[in-house]
C-alpha cells in the first residue's frame, strides 16, 4: 500500500487516525475497505491525506518559490486533485475503465514523467504499478501541475482539469457539457480542504528557492 514511511505520516494525520482507529485498523495492518464486490476504495478522507502528501512530494522536486505556491494553492490544488479522483475513479484503488488507478492516468503518461520530467519519487515498470495508491496519486499530482503551466503559461484551474481529462489538445471552453458538471459536484464532497492550512503546512514542508 505504502512506504513505512508514508504509513507513518498518514497515522499521524489526525483524521486518519480517527478514522483508521474507529474501523479497528492498527499499525501495520491498515486494510482497503471494500464495496459489496470485493472492490478496494479509499475513503475521501485518505484520498485527500493521500494527494496532499503525493503533492508535497512534487513540489518538493520542483522546487517551486513562495510565489508559485500561493497560486497552486489558491486555486484549490489539493480539493481539484480530490475530484479529480472522484469523477475519474470513484477512489476505487484499482480505477474504473481503460485507465488504471485512482487518479486515472493512462501508463504511457506516468511513463513520461518519469523519464522525460525526472519525476522519479516511484518506479512506473509497468501499468500495474499505477494500481499503488500513492504511486498514482503522484504521478497525478505531477502532471497536474505540469499542465498548469502548459507550454510556458500560467493556466486557468478549468483548463487544467479539462486538459488532465481529455488531452491539453482537447480543452474547449465553449463546450463544457456533463462531465464539467459532474466535476463540479464531485469538487462539492471536498470543499472542507482548508486552503490556508494547506499552504501553511506545506511551506513548512517544502524547501523553497
Amino acid at each position: 500500500m505504502a512506504s513505512p514511511e508514508d504509513m507513518e505520516e498518514m497515522w499521524n494525520n489526525p483524521e486518519v487516525f480517527k478514522e483508521w482507529s474507529k474501523s479497528g485498523e492498527k499499525k501495520g495492518k491498515v486494510r482497503f475497505s471494500q464495496d459489496e464486490k470485493k472492490r478496494p476504495y479509499l475513503s475521501r478522507i485518505e484520498v485527500k491525506v493521500f494527494l496532499y502528501m503525493s503533492t508535497k512530494q512534487v513540489l518538493k522536486f520542483k522546487s517551486y518559490s513562495t510565489m508559485q505556491l500561493q497560486k497552486l494553492y489558491f486555486r484549490n490544488t489539493s480539493s481539484v486533485l480530490c475530484a479529480l479522483a472522484e469523477l475519474l475513479s470513484m477512489r476505487f484503488v484499482y480505477g474504473i475503465g481503460p485507465n488504471a488507478g485512482i487518479m486515472g492516468l493512462d501508463y504511457s503518461t506516468a511513463f513520461w514523467l518519469y523519464m522525460e520530467l525526472g519525476f522519479r519519487a516511484y518506479k512506473v515498470d509497468s501499468i500495474d504499478d499505477l494500481t499503488k495508491p500513492f504511486v498514482s496519486m503522484y504521478f497525478g499530482a505531477a502532471y497536474f501541475l505540469w499542465l498548469s503551466e502548459y507550454e510556458g503559461r500560467e493556466r486557468t484551474p478549468q483548463f487544467v482539469v479539462q486538459a488532465y481529462i481529455a488531452g491539453p489538445k482537447n480543452v474547449n471552453f465553449q463546450e463544457t457539457g456533463p462531465m464539467w458538471l459532474k466535476f463540479e459536484e464531485a469538487l462539492s464532497y471536498f470543499e472542507d480542504i482548508k486552503k490556508k492550512d494547506s499552504l501553511a503546512n506545506l511551506l513548512e514542508d517544502v524547501e523553497i528557492i
